[in-house]
């Protein structure tokens, strides 16, 4: 046949020859191609075509490719996931996140392994492709930080969840003014915040520009983002915001006006918290000023007039919830780290300084109220809860001073000798503190924390120790610190 000449044997009539072997030529008898019929017509009966047909059908499944489905058009997201500058992690740092994902308990690994990719992102790494599937999950629980690999994966799997915003609209590369519309609700609530630390009247305008076309869920988080930088200038607009159609609309501006600084109501609700702190007087102060006693240290005490626990919690939020710590420790004249160890041994009040420090971009100083809040709740004992509190508000790591004094307290100390005695259940099992306090450790600390676990057994350690190898082998950040950050609280 030349090499021109048209395929004989044609796909279908290639399956029923096939089809016809398979089965048996007395169950389906073979037919021949009209094509080669003058070619195999002429064979003697004993040279039947069936061995000629087999060989040509052959020889075409070998030769003639089969025809391929079309491909969809690679989009242009997935193109997306490959122009993120960031470098993969190294292969030690990516070993060391797979073990920790592997250890760490079942009922932890949801915020044990968001915070460790945010580490990575402060590392300024970016996860491996092949890592994205399993970690996805993870991800989406800390919308706010992904890059743009992340994203752009968190969008190729969306599942149609209006509750997934991570993987809602389209990725660009950087959010700005003109597209800041375009992205998912965290990040537009944290491009605001960001830009009230430059720009607050811009910002704020930006708001005022979308304000009557945004659902509720929106126009509560560009209210939070209002928080950074707030001041009497925008006073107007959440007045108007507290006459919001939608409760949780006005009940998130009403909160902000109350925080305000220098407006009438904070500063009365500021000095009424900090009457709530004393120092003694007379004969007591003066034997506590020569180190004879201990009772001038700072006691607190809510109002008189609170009798029910139910009273006391609804006075704590009203009086400690959007004021800033160093704000109360100058009102009361008293130290950051003296109001946070005269509090009751309830992590929600250092939980309410927390949050008003990251409200308003305060990073640093979130970090120091992290240290600051675990040394003075110490005292009262270090429970898996406050740490899970702390460390999955936060997500950040204390600083390395306040690290260091936390590892050397005793609180720590009858944290490792808890897990270290066989008949205690911490030994086996210790409800997560150890995993909680290795994701607040900065890098500067691990070594030293790893040093404490020595006594313990690896079992209940396994965790914990996964986690300080995984941000030891990420790369050390030689990021400048942000000038924007507060710096002003003493430690």
């Amino acid at each position: 046949m030349s090499c021109d000449m048209e395929d004989p044997i044609t796909s279908e009539v290639h399956a029923r020859i096939r089809q016809a072997m398979m089965l048996g030529l007395t169950r389906q008898p073979l037919t021949v191609p009209l094509a080669l019929q003058p070619l195999l017509s002429g064979l003697p009966e004993e040279r039947a075509p069936a061995l000629a047909l087999l060989a040509l059908a052959g020889q075409r499944q070998r030769f003639v490719p089969p025809l391929l489905p079309a491909l969809d058009p690679v989009s242009e997201t997935a193109r997306r996931m490959h122009d993120d500058t960031r470098p993969v992690m190294p292969p030690v740092a990516r070993r060391a996140m797979l073990r920790l994902a592997a250890s760490v308990e079942k009922e932890h690994a949801g915020s044990v392994l968001a915070i460790a990719v945010r580490r990575a992102g402060e590392a300024g790494c970016r996860l491996h492709p092949f890592d994205l599937p399993g970690l996805a999950r993870h991800i989406k629980t800390d919308a706010a930080n992904p890059g743009l690999a992340e994203r752009a994966y968190l969008s190729l799997v969306d599942t149609g969840s209006e509750e997934d915003e991570a993987s809602q609209g389209p990725i660009f590369d950087r959010i700005t003014p003109a597209n800041w519309t375009t992205f998912p609700r965290s990040d537009r609530r944290t491009f605001v915040a960001g830009m009230r630390r430059t720009d607050a009247a811009g910002a704020r305008a930006l708001v005022e520009s979308v304000w009557k076309t945004e659902q509720a869920p929106m126009r509560v988080a560009l209210i939070e983002s209002l928080a950074a930088g707030l001041s009497l200038d925008d006073k107007p607009f959440l007045e108007r915001a507290a006459t919001d159609r939608a409760d949780s609309v006005k009940q998130k501006a009403s909160q902000l006006l109350s925080s305000m600084p220098a407006t009438e109501g904070f500063e009365a609700r500021l000095a009424e918290a900090a009457r709530c702190f004393t120092r003694p007087h007379g004969l007591a102060r003066v034997i506590a000023a020569i180190g004879a006693g201990t009772g001038g240290s700072l006691t607190f005490a809510l109002p008189d007039s609170i009798k029910t626990p139910a009273e006391a919690l609804a006075a704590r939020d009203r009086l400690f919830s959007g004021v800033p710590l160093d704000a109360l420790a100058s009102a009361a004249g008293a130290a950051p780290l003296e109001i946070l160890a005269a509090l009751p041994a309830d992590p929600f009040y250092a939980m309410l300084f927390l949050t008003t420090a990251l409200d308003a971009g305060q990073t640093e100083c979130a970090r120091r109220i992290l240290g600051m809040g675990l040394l003075a709740l110490g005292r009262a004992g270090l429970t898996s809860h406050a740490l899970l509190q702390f460390s999955g508000t936060a997500r950040l790591a204390m600083t390395a001073g306040h690290a260091g004094q936390f590892l050397a307290s005793s609180a720590w100390a009858d944290v490792v000798r808890a897990a270290s005695e066989p008949s205690s259940p911490g030994a086996l099992n210790d409800g997560g503190r150890l995993i909680f306090t290795a994701a607040l450790m900065p890098r500067e600390a691990m070594q030293s924390f790893v040093a404490t676990l020595e006594p313990l057994g690896p079992g209940v350690t396994r965790a914990a120790r996964d986690f300080a190898g995984f941000v030891l082998a990420l790369p050390a950040s030689n990021a400048p610190p942000d000038p924007t950050l507060n710096r002003s609280s003493n430690s």
